[in-house]
């Protein structure tokens, strides 16, 4: 008489999606078990969302303010030169990328950022993300056109344009972890914190961005600020030009941007 065993297998970290078995002696049976990684799964497009660029006019009523600070003037300048530049639509991550155990990086909320990498590490990381989309530093036009889009985001729906320039320009505290931010943890927060529209993390770590095309310095950027930073001393318009690639950066990230 024919009798059965039931045999349970435990995995974590994986998704089975199909299993199939063979017999190759008496006791011993083959196993064929088609997986996914999730984490793989998270790492890809499904966390980047549109960045309308395209649509930034000078003639957006948010764009005929005249900003009062020098801060604001000057970013003002910068994103009149982006919007003349014709700059296209992109995608960016809604949160910070986390790191994973293996020498990566993901996205997924709940995590401590992926800080502690040099640029060059970003640079490499970042273009075999997501190759078949184009993936790649964010320029620092790019940025600037993102933060427009934030400015106009936040007119529409209702704030002042003069609030909504001095909090992209002056004092970020509303929009990111600083130092002084409501309920701060002194220490980072997790990915996936403090939306703004639908994006998280603006601060809490500084976004390692590329030099635009027309620019041949052999350096990168760090824009914003971190929770180490002052809202009123780094808000998301800063922006600050750095030349050694090869050195980690503690307190920041990759910015990613997809076609």
């Amino acid at each position: 008489m024919k009798k059965t065993a039931k045999v349970e297998i435990k995995v974590s970290g994986i998704q089975i999606t199909d299993v199939s078995a063979k017999v190759l002696t008496e006791g011993i049976i083959e196993l064929l078990i088609e997986i996914s990684d999730m984490e793989a799964e998270i790492k890809k497009s499904d966390m980047f969302v549109l960045v309308e660029a395209s649509k930034l006019r000078l003639e957006d009523e948010f764009m005929r303010y005249n900003p009062q600070s020098e801060r604001s003037k000057e970013f003002k300048r910068l994103l009149t030169e982006v919007i003349n530049k014709d700059i296209k639509d992109f995608y960016r991550p809604v949160m910070d990328p986390y790191a994973s155990k293996v020498d990566d990086f993901f996205y997924k909320a709940g995590n401590k950022p992926a800080v502690g990498h040099s640029y060059d590490w970003w640079e490499k990381k970042a273009m075999e993300f997501d190759p078949d989309r184009g993936s790649r530093l964010g320029t620092r036009y790019e940025y600037v056109a993102f933060l427009g889009v934030l400015i106009k985001s936040l007119v529409e729906s209702g704030w002042k344009i003069a609030d909504a320039w001095k909090a992209i320009c002056d004092d970020s505290n509303e929009l990111g972890h600083y130092w002084n931010s409501e309920n701060a943890k002194h220490s980072f927060e997790t990915t996936g914190s403090r939306e703004v529209f639908g994006f998280y993390d603006l601060t809490n770590t500084y976004k390692i961005l590329a030099e635009n095309e027309d620019e041949e310095a052999g350096g990168f950027w760090l824009a914003g600020g971190s929770y180490i930073n002052y809202s009123f001393n780094y808000p998301l318009a800063d922006l600050s030009h750095r030349s050694n690639r090869n050195g980690n950066y503690d307190f920041s990230v990759g910015w990613l941007v997809l076609s």
